[in-house]
């Protein structure tokens, strides 16, 4: 296997890239500041570590981007592939750009209400719109790089002048409005008059937002030119949209090259590629202590998987609290996380992390476990030795009034702090730490040291491999085999090889070309009978705040509804997935689906021993796994159904509406769909066998032995 023949063959990559999707995909995450990039370091060879370190900032990870490291230990250390993933839908993006523009300016002019005739928009107002102050992205250093910040400053100033001037002076509007309606609604708040202002005159010159749009086009545009001449590979879908940007080269401790320059691009700080892309795929082998630990660990468990070569997937996430410590947001960071699919979590948090914001964050995981209940959950705290350490000090200045441990007592008071350290943070059952014991469907919390050099004369005393950061490799490693576990045949998934580059080894066929159309008809009729759950919020006399909206639009992306308890604007409560799954409950018969399914072989390239044994055991234990993950199976059809299918047409709404009207247009949106059997035809059993073959992929690891 050589890098020149990936270079050059787009077929060999793909096909090694679908290969490694198959290895088990944990994902990390967990507040800021929990070491979770330090955790990866131990899985690196040495260039690839030098050169994920621009991943991780002096106080916390800079990205906004997803690191998918692939770990692969059929390529040797020097070897990288590096694929980058363009957003799914750029409306999206441009949907958030706007959003956080509109903020700033709203901002910014309420700030200076009483100084408007005079307002210049200047270069701190640039600089607020591009980096916004939520971090959603940030863009102002590329875009002055690229001498577009002039640019963007003109187009700012026409906008900010029509909506000051147009059609009568916005300071004294604002006024007259606040004075006329605080009759009526005393809670009012005089910003609130101006968001509503600021919105209306913005929307009604379709010229601003066009403007906006072309810039940003050219922005993304820019990003995009940087690197097009050095991809080796720009793979696409059947449809012919564009899933990824390739780089295969080799790297070296000293000379990065071409792969260097990219991931550093990306990951510097202020980088503007979250804009483009959501996630960089990283491939390289794993260390060769991961290796050589792997070897013990299958040797010990699993025998008869020696001489398989190690490969896993980590998926490194930005720190759920990097952009706000609020309730709220970790909640919506989180819902992030579980969007991504993935096999299992591994939650992050540093031992001397504020109690709060990890009381918080168990809080939140156990209302969102619904998200991960079929997947492997495992709690870490990290930093131990660091609590450790303070515990054994405290201690021994308490009982001496000291502050050096004299040499003959460390032994003691080093154990002493270790076994507080275990009961305080670590031991978890359904009598002492019950939340956690339910989180983690009975498994321990687990506990890694991250700072080797201060834990050097504590590993001394503690022989065991207590406090060594390499524990991580066990961690990773039992996380695999509970992996294997819930997916494959007798507790172990087999590998598998497929005789064409281009297709898996198995794939699900169905029977039937469309959806029952009693089925069509009945889900028309649940939408008949409680359309008015949301049609109730189309009313001309109701005004809804711009943010009441824009959270409804942001948590549908991810399956969630929004309630609001506005008093001066319209409240509503909706939960548009919830509502459509319970008539996918109702409507879809599990089983009549199953028997129009069918397992393929035809691509099946094994010796015949394993292929008859795949042949008698998968359509029984797939029938068992679709029964076992049919509620979510259902969860995520219903979050497509009423958001991912809908998209474009959703973003056209958002992006060329008032927030208001848009609000109010997409919920007749959602009953024209709900309303259409073609849709119901069209959508459903394509999405549920979508749903299908994700299970069956997961059911064997893809790859030669």
């Amino acid at each position: 296997m050589t890098i020149e023949s990936f270079q050059k063959n787009e077929a060999e990559v793909k096909s090694f890239l679908m290969k490694q999707e198959s290895a088990p995909t944990i994902q990390l995450f967990g507040p800021t500041k929990s070491a979770k990039s330090t955790a990866i370091t131990e899985l690196l060879c040495p260039a690839s570590n030098k050169l994920l370190g621009y991943n991780v900032g002096e106080d916390a990870q800079t990205t906004l981007i997803r690191l998918v490291l692939m770990l692969n230990q059929r390529l040797s250390k020097t070897q990288v592939i590096v694929k980058c993933v363009p957003h799914k839908n750029e409306e999206t993006m441009f949907m958030i750009f706007l959003t956080e523009f509109m903020r700033s300016m709203t901002t910014i002019l309420y700030d200076k209400r009483d100084e408007l005739e005079e307002f210049v928009v200047d270069e701190e107002f640039v600089k607020r719109a591009l980096n916004p102050q939520n971090r959603s992205f940030h863009c102002f250093d590329f875009a002055q790089k690229k001498d577009m910040t002039n640019k963007f400053k003109m187009i700012v100033s026409s906008i900010v002048q029509n909506v000051i001037e147009e059609p009568e002076l916005l300071s004294d509007k604002a006024d007259e409005e606040y004075k006329q309606r605080r009759k009526i609604k005393k809670e009012l708040k005089k910003i609130e008059v101006y968001e509503e202002l600021i919105q209306m005159r913005f929307h009604s010159n379709e010229e601003h937002r066009k403007a906006i749009r072309e810039w940003f086009d050219k922005l993304k545009e820019a990003l995009f030119n940087e690197f097009q001449n050095n991809w080796h590979h720009v793979i696409k879908s059947e449809s012919g949209k564009i899933e990824g940007y390739v780089i295969c080269d080799e790297i070296n401790e000293e000379d990065s090259g071409i792969i260097g320059q990219i991931i550093r691009a990306v990951y510097e700080k202020e980088s503007a590629y979250s804009l483009v892309f959501s996630e960089v795929h990283y491939v390289t082998t794993p260390s060769e202590q991961f290796i050589e630990q792997y070897e013990l660990f299958c040797k010990r468990d699993n025998p008869e998987q020696l001489g398989r070569k190690l490969k896993i997937n980590i998926i490194d996430t930005m720190g759920i609290t990097q952009s706000s410590t609020q309730k709220e947001e970790i909640s919506s960071e989180m819902d992030k996380i579980f969007q991504r699919e993935s096999d299992a979590y591994l939650f992050l948090c540093a031992t001397n992390e504020m109690p709060t914001t990890y009381d918080e964050c168990i809080d939140l995981l156990q209302t969102k476990k619904k998200s991960y209940e079929k997947k492997v959950f495992v709690i870490c705290r990290t930093k131990a030795d660091e609590i450790i350490r303070n515990k054994m000090v405290n201690n021994w200045r308490r009982d001496t009034g000291k502050n050096e441990i004299e040499d003959e007592q460390y032994d003691t008071y080093l154990r002493q702090a270790f076994e507080e350290f275990k009961e305080q943070m670590i031991r978890s059952d359904k009598n002492v730490r019950s939340t956690e014991y339910a989180i983690c469907n009975q498994l321990p919390i687990e506990f890694l040291c991250t700072a080797p050099d201060r834990s050097k004369e504590m590993r001394k005393v503690l022989t065991g491999g207590e406090l060594e950061s390499s524990k991580i490799y066990r961690i990773l490693y039992d996380i695999m085999n509970r992996i294997d576990s819930s997916y494959g045949t007798q507790g172990k998934r087999l590998w598998l090889y497929s005789k064409d580059l281009n297709h898996k080894p198995l794939h699900i066929k169905c029977k039937a070309h469309e959806l029952n159309e009693t089925i069509c008809t009945a889900l028309i009729a649940c939408n008949m009978q409680q359309r008015n759950q949301y049609l109730q919020y189309d009313k001309k006399e109701v005004t809804y705040h711009w943010n009441s909206v824009y959270c409804f639009w942001d948590k549908l992306r991810y399956g969630n509804g929004h309630e609001t308890r506005a008093n001066v604007y319209g409240s509503f409560r909706l939960f548009q997935k919830n509502m459509v799954e319970s008539w996918l409950r109702r409507m879809i018969p599990m089983e009549d689906m199953l028997n129009d399914i069918e397992i393929s072989f035809e691509y099946l390239d094994s010796d015949p021993k394993t292929a008859e044994d795949v042949k008698n055991n998968f359509p029984i234990q797939f029938r068992k796994m679709i029964s076992i993950y049919w509620v979510g199976i259902l969860d995520r059809v219903a979050r497509k159904l009423t958001y991912d299918c809908l998209q474009p047409r959703l973003d056209e709404i958002f992006t060329q509406n008032y927030y208001d009207n848009a609000f109010k247009i997409s919920l007749r949106y959602f009953n024209e769909k709900f309303s259409d059997k073609e849709y119901w035809k069209s959508t459903l059993l394509r999405l549920l066998l979508l749903e299908f073959d994700e299970i069956l992929q997961k059911m064997y690891i893809f790859d030669e032995v």
